[in-house]
């Protein structure tokens, strides 16, 4: 084997190497990326939760609309890392669509409360 032959092989293997490591690397990033959106989803529906605890008659169609679509955002930025846990942002994004669309029992089932979503972010920045 020439030397030509072997600096090509080392070329090769140094870019399937780097290959592999930013791989894992751009997954690790757009898991964090959705772990980002699950917490600022709680964010600011815990906030805006609160202010209709303080002031009911400060509901506004727009901030549920935005809740909305930041669940369902954020339920397309975890589904690779977690189905369930995407389907129940998805189910908090329809939700906010129409705040009567689901009982309280079928919040409670389907896992929506706050509190249930809360565990799982917890889980997840835990495995990391």
């Amino acid at each position: 084997m020439e030397i030509e032959d072997l600096e090509i092989i080392n070329k090769v293997a140094l870019t399937w190497f780097n290959l592999l490591f930013n791989r894992k690397e751009i997954y690790e990033q757009k898991k964090n990326l959705a772990i980002k959106s699950l917490m600022e989803s709680l964010s600011l529906t815990a906030q805006y939760m609160q202010s209709l605890l303080d002031d009911p008659d400060s509901q506004s169609r727009d901030t549920e609309r935005d809740l909305s679509q930041k669940w369902s955002d954020t339920s397309i930025l975890v589904k690779p890392y977690d189905a369930d846990l995407a389907e129940r942002c998805f189910f908090k994004g329809v939700y906010w669509s129409n705040r009567n669309r689901f009982t309280e029992a079928e919040i409670i089932e389907k896992r929506m409360k706050l509190h249930h979503v809360e565990s799982d972010v917890s889980k997840a920045l835990k495995s990391i």
